[in-house]
This record gives structure tokens, C-alpha cells and sequence, in this order.
């Protein structure tokens, strides 16, 4: 037995980093490695605003999809609305976490808006920062989105209307069982790591999947005592590693 990997993209949105994209998509489609685009339908973030805008980045996204890339839905205009974490207890900023039913519906009404004028279906939501609430989930429900790219399981699980598809992971690691989603933020990467991620992508590739197979295999898979258990376990080590990070920043700064 062996992990199964899912490898996700986020900040998908016409003004991304077109240039390090070049090279990932090439070894994307060589090693014949489907991955989820986590598309921003309307982006308002100027952090992800790299490059000129690609005039056909829907015709792109559209190509993508049909081609059995997976595409799901970024939040609306990545902006950070809140200081709620929501369900996960993350990262204390949200787009979503927070706000009304009524408001957030009006957001992810217009968000799921953006991909049908395009003739593109999202197939999963991924939240920005990790940070949505019940509400979240129930209007997403009620626009269709059954499927959610977040969550620290070892494997995908049904719960609260929505099948959780874990993402654990911001770089390819070895592991015994499982399945794993390694998330890339690709306008954030120097050489070094970019060149990292081509080589592992090759190196993982025969241990890679597609987010439709994943759905089809766990489709009905209740939560169980071991998700519980291992999402506990994994969130720990998860903020530990976020103080550890923080506690260095403040460090070089105080030394500067």
C-alpha cells in the first residue's frame, strides 16, 4: 500500500505568475499529473497581481477542465473581510468566516456567477486561508458545491453535507498510506524551490491522482475515530510550526 497524492494550485487568476507557470505546466502535462487549479473568479488581491493579465485565461481554464484538470472555486475576490478563523482555527483572517448567511451567499452566488458565464463548473471550494464557517458550507450546498479541498484527515470523509478532501501538506513528502493533497502557491517561488517541485513532481507522479477519482472512490465514506484523531494530531503540529515560523520572523527583525 501506498499514499495517494493530490497535487492543488492556488491563486489561479489572470494576472498570476505566468512565467514560473511555464515550466510547471510543462512537467505537469509530461508526467501526465492532473492537478486542481484553485481559481480566483474575480480577483481583487494586488499581492496576486504578478503579471499583465492573460486575455484568454478562461478559454485556459475551460481547456484545463476539459482535459480532466480539476477546477474548483478560491473564494470570490481573495480579500480578507474578517478575523475569524472558522472551523479549522487556522490563520485569524477570513473572506468568509464571520460574515452573515445572507452576505456570504451573495459572495459565492456572484463567485460561482463568474465560472457559468464562462461555461466552467467548479468542482470543489477552496477557502483562502483555510477559514470558512457553517455558513459557508450550507450556501455552498445550496449552490451545488458538495466538495471541499481542506481539512487535516487521513483520508477524504462525508461530514456536514460535504465531502472534506484533505490538504495537508505544502510540499511532496513520503508517507506510508493516505491520501494527500500538497497545495503549491506558485507566484511565491524562488528557483530553488521551483526547481524542487519539478523534480518531485516527476519523482511522485506515479503516486499522484485526479480530485474525480478521489470523489468517486469516497463518495460515501463516513468520519471515523482515526480522522478525529489524526486531524488533532495534525493541527498541533500544524500551529506549532506556525509559532515556530512566527517566532523566527520576529526574531530577524528585532536583530535588523
Amino acid at each position: 500500500m501506498h499514499a495517494r497524492y493530490l497535487v492543488r494550485f492556488d491563486d489561479i487568476c489572470p494576472t498570476m505568475n505566468w512565467s514560473l507557470w511555464a515550466p510547471i505546466e510543462e512537467v505537469l502535462h509530461a508526467c501526465g499529473v492532473q492537478p486542481i487549479l484553485a481559481v480566483v473568479p474575480d480577483n481583487r488581491d494586488p499581492k496576486l497581481q504578478v503579471e499583465p493579465p492573460r486575455p484568454d485565461f478562461w478559454v485556459w481554464v475551460r481547456e484545463k477542465q476539459a482535459a480532466g484538470w480539476s477546477i474548483a472555486m478560491h473564494g470570490y475576490q481573495h480579500l480578507y473581510e474578517t478575523t475569524d478563523a472558522g472551523l479549522l482555527g487556522i490563520n485569524a483572517r477570513s473572506e468568509f468566516a464571520g460574515l452573515p448567511f445572507e452576505r456570504q451567499r451573495e459572495k459565492l452566488l456572484r463567485a460561482v456567477e463568474v465560472f457559468h458565464s464562462h461555461g466552467i463548473r467548479p468542482e470543489a471550494f477552496v477557502a483562502p486561508g483555510h477559514s470558512f464557517d457553517q455558513h459557508t458550507l450550507l450556501v455552498l450546498q445550496e449552490l451545488g458545491i458538495t466538495v471541499i479541498s481542506d481539512g487535516f484527515f487521513l483520508y477524504p470523509r462525508v461530514h456536514q453535507g460535504m465531502l472534506w478532501v484533505p490538504q495537508q501538506m505544502w510540499q511532496f513528502r513520503p508517507a506510508p498510506l493516505g491520501v494527500w493533497t500538497v497545495c503549491f502557491h506558485h507566484n511565491r517561488l524562488g528557483a530553488r524551490d521551483l526547481r524542487r517541485l519539478i523534480v518531485d513532481i516527476q519523482r511522485f507522479a506515479r503516486f499522484t491522482t485526479s480530485l474525480q477519482d478521489i470523489v468517486h472512490t469516497y463518495r460515501n465514506r463516513g468520519s471515523r475515530p482515526i480522522d478525529i484523531l489524526f486531524a488533532r494530531l495534525w493541527r498541533l503540529v500544524l500551529r506549532a510550526k506556525l509559532a515556530a515560523k512566527a517566532a523566527l520572523a520576529a526574531t530577524s527583525e528585532a536583530v535588523l
